[in-house]
This record gives structure tokens, sequence and C-alpha cells, in this order.
């Protein structure tokens, strides 16, 4: 079978906004916790997980964990970052990657207006991290034909490819990774060729996080993601 300039379908697989926080008062996990699940549309309505953690763990270990099974979404909280995930895997997803992204970004903009407002939250970093699923008769082939381009890899049991542009653009600088992951057939799924597009600021330049840069970031890396699925997966 020739895949080379194939168009193929794809729908979203798993969804994540974060913001890299800087300062936040952690004095009542539990009004945090109640806080996001109000902001969250009823979508976290669960009971959260407070960790009982000293003030000197690391900064990305969570210490607020709201996971909903039945819908797929998360939320959880560090001192250093907070996570809002949307994980469609396992659905039939009926919703475009555009709409179920707007979705997302809504949510963690209005999670992060709520810390700020009310828990003195600062932050200086974003990402964005989004993987879509395209389901093919043979995931390794497609990525030796359609990207590689050579003879090389024929007969691969699993392929990746990671590319990673360093980019300056509307005012961010950006990290911007592609990577093209396969997953072999099993007794749930066909084999699948996954895209992940992480579209993070540069640590290096922190930047002054507000309701707008937020806002502003998302709607970028929404623009940069729908078109590394035009270049690699449809075009």
């Amino acid at each position: 079978m020739t895949f080379l300039g194939a168009t193929m379908n794809y729908r979203p697989a798993q969804l994540q906004a974060a913001v890299f926080l800087t300062a936040i008062d952690f004095s009542s996990k539990l009004n945090i916790a109640n806080m996001v699940r109000a902001h969250a549309q009823n979508l976290l309505d669960v009971d959260p997980l407070i960790l009982p953690l000293p003030p000197d763990v690391p900064p990305q270990f969570p210490h607020i964990v709201i996971k909903n099974e039945t819908n797929g979404w998360a939320f959880q909280m560090a001192s250093g970052r907070f996570d809002l995930v949307l994980d469609l895997s396992a659905q039939q997803v009926q919703s475009t990657l555009s709409e179920v992204s707007a979705k997302l970004d809504a949510i963690a903009l209005s999670i992060w207006s709520g810390l700020a407002s009310q828990f003195g939250a600062r932050a200086n970093r974003l990402a964005s991290v989004i993987s879509v699923s395209s389901e093919v008769e043979n995931a390794p082939e497609v990525v030796r034909q359609r990207y590689l381009n050579s003879r090389y890899g024929a007969g691969a049991h699993q392929s990746q490819v990671h590319l990673l542009h360093q980019i300056e653009t509307e005012g961010y600088n950006l990290n911007r990774w592609v990577r093209l992951i396969t997953m072999p057939a099993d007794q749930k799924f066909p084999s699948r060729l996954l895209m992940e597009v992480d579209i993070n600021t540069q640590a290096e330049r922190p930047i002054d996080v507000t309701e707008t840069t937020v806002s502003n970031f998302f709607q970028l890396a929404n623009r940069q993601t729908m078109d590394a699925c035009e270049y690699y997966l449809v075009g």
C-alpha cells in the first residue's frame, strides 16, 4: 500500500494546558479546589484529592488532584504549576479539535483568573500540549514513506520523529516540539500514528502572565497546532 502524499484523517486524543507558577497562597488547598471546580463548568464535579505535603517538596509534585474518570477531565496543581487535561483517547469524539481546545483554554483561563484574584497567584511560563490520533494500516511504514522518505527503517516495529523549533512570534519566544509516534495495534485500537504538538514559552525568557497573555498564548498555540496538523497529516 502506498502512503506517501496520502491525506490522513485525525481526531483529538489528549489536550493539556499548563501555567507555571512563581507564587501562590497554598494556606487553604480545599478553597483552591472548590474554586477550580466552580470554574470548570461542572466538568470536575468530583471530590478532590488534597495531599498533606510539607512545604519543601519539589515544586512539580501535585498537592491537589481533581480527576473525573467518566468524562476524561483532570486538574492537578503543584506549588510550581497547574495543569488542566482532557483525555479523549478512549472516547468517541464528536467535536473538532478547534472546539475542544477552545473549551479547555477557556476553562484554564477562568481557573487562572480565580487563582490570581483570590489566591495571589503569579506565573512566568505557559504551555499547550495537544495530541491527535490517526488510524492507519501500518504506522511505521507511514512514518518511513511520508517523513523519512527513505528505505531505511523498513519493517520497523515502532518509529518516532521529534522536531524542535525555537521561534519568536507575536511577542512570544516559543519552543515548538512536534513528535510523531507510532502505536502498534492491540485489542483496543488499530495501528495509529500519534502526533503531539508541545508549545511552551522558553524558560530562559520569563513572561508576565496576565489574563491577556494567557488568552493570546492559547490562541497562538492553537493556530500553531492546527498548522502542524495541516502540514504533517493533511498536506
